[in-house]
């Protein structure tokens, strides 16, 4: 079960107050070209940059100290071969028998620095540009070319912080506490019991074992979709959606679908990567009906959004596609609605890995479009999803002179 846990896919290290690492996971012994026993029971300044080593004592330690957890901290550590890995650092100190242990989890960001360069070079270029008249048209383009590619990276350093969050909660809690529970249960185990006492630990111990690889399979699921390069493709929803109705037709056999459709066109997307988003989303509708019968209803509109999600004051309205998936099933009190996608968090006792939602935000960030959720307790539940119409061209930031606008020439 330990294997489980150095396999998470995430940088992980704990060190004592004296800066002894006690553990480190396969993924950072990886990262970082070490082998295990070249690591623990070492000094941390081995895997420290100087930079990082001067951090650590004159900030990060004394406000770990001091408030128990840090968040969002940047870092760079330092391979085997001098090479340098920036970071971005969770930690929380805590107190293990008499033993205070501070515990890590990170994830690498390659490209923060080289798009703060990028945007310190592009801020320079516009400013000259300002001076000469022939060139004021060639550096507005620029600007709100650089201007979009920040508004993406902000949006993108965003999700990484929000995953670096919900990646540290399941590292420190989620997969901690089966953790506990193995050590308690084998160390009853080794100290004898009865032969009835004893089968029931083996089975606490496989239920805990269970757990833990629910947990790993639905991060390795994450994962897959945090990695895996996009196949745009033009997308057939009927076809689509005949697929996913047989396959939760076979999983729940005693249930009635009825789903109401309002959608003529196809629009672009990954086929695998939305199959699966309808998949959890309709599964959801199902798993949380009143009686035997879904009722569904999904709609589907051309809208124009802005594409600037993150910087105030600018506009380029572009095509979306506007999905609405509405149910007449259980519902669920909204005051939770802004939980519902984070990993592992189950609002139901029906509810699976509490993986699913989590799955459909991850495929809708990946499209570069967003999805929300509302509900009313035993009145249903509505999705709201928007797709760019043309995810290419949102991925790579096209830009003409005429797709200046302001809300007053083309609203939303």
């Amino acid at each position: 079960m330990q294997n489980l846990f150095d396999q998470a896919p995430c940088l992980y290290f704990s060190s004592a107050d004296d800066g002894t690492l006690l553990e480190v996971n396969d993924c950072l012994c990886a990262v970082l070209q070490y082998h295990r026993n070249e690591l623990t029971g070492k000094k941390s300044e081995i895997i420290f940059t100087i930079a990082t080593r001067i951090f650590q004592q004159t900030h990060f330690f004394p406000l770990l100290k001091m408030q128990g957890h840090a968040e969002e901290i940047y870092i760079t550590l330092k391979r085997k071969d001098g090479e340098q890995v920036p970071v971005l650092i969770n930690a929380e100190r805590k107190m293990v028998g008499d033993t205070a242990v501070s515990m890590h989890v990170g994830i690498i960001v390659y490209n923060r620095k080289k798009f703060e360069e990028e945007l310190i070079a592009a801020k320079k270029e516009a400013q000259n540009a300002l001076h000469e008249n022939t060139a004021l048209i060639h550096a507005r383009q620029q600007l709100q070319k650089r201007s979009e590619e920040l508004d993406r990276q902000i949006s993108l350093v965003n999700k990484q912080n929000n995953e670096l969050n919900q990646f540290s909660r399941v590292v420190t809690h989620d997969m901690q506490e089966p953790l506990r529970k193995l050590s308690l249960f084998s160390g009853m185990l080794i100290e004898g019991h009865g032969e009835k006492e004893q089968r029931r630990l083996v089975e606490r111990i496989k239920k805990v074992s269970d757990q833990m690889h629910s947990i790993l399979s639905g991060l390795q699921q994450y994962v897959w979709l945090n990695d895996a390069p996009l196949d745009i493709e033009r997308i057939s929803f009927n076809i689509l959606l005949s697929s996913v109705v047989k396959k939760l037709e076979a999983e729940f056999p005693g249930v009635r679908l009825e789903i109401k459709t309002e959608i003529h066109e196809d629009f672009e997307g990954d086929t695998e990567q939305v199959q699966l988003l309808f998949y959890h989303l309709l599964s959801n509708a199902v798993r949380f009906r009143k009686g035997d019968e879904v009722f569904i209803s999904i709609v589907l509109h051309k809208v124009q959004l802005n594409q600037f999600k993150n910087m105030e004051g600018r506009y380029k309205y572009v095509d979306h596609t506007k999905i609405t998936i509405t149910d007449k099933g259980i519902g669920f009190n909204p005051a939770y609605k802004t939980q519902l996608f984070e990993l592992f968090k189950r609002l139901h006792n029906e509810s699976g890995r509490g993986v699913g939602l989590a799955i459909c935000k991850k495929i809708t960030n990946n499209h570069h479009g967003s999805i929300a959720i509302d509900s009313k307790l035993n009145e249903g539940t509505t999705v709201t999803i928007y797709l760019p119409a043309n995810v290419v061209s949102a991925e790579n930031g096209f830009v003409t002179e005429t797709e200046f606008k302001t809300p007053e020439k083309r609203g939303q």
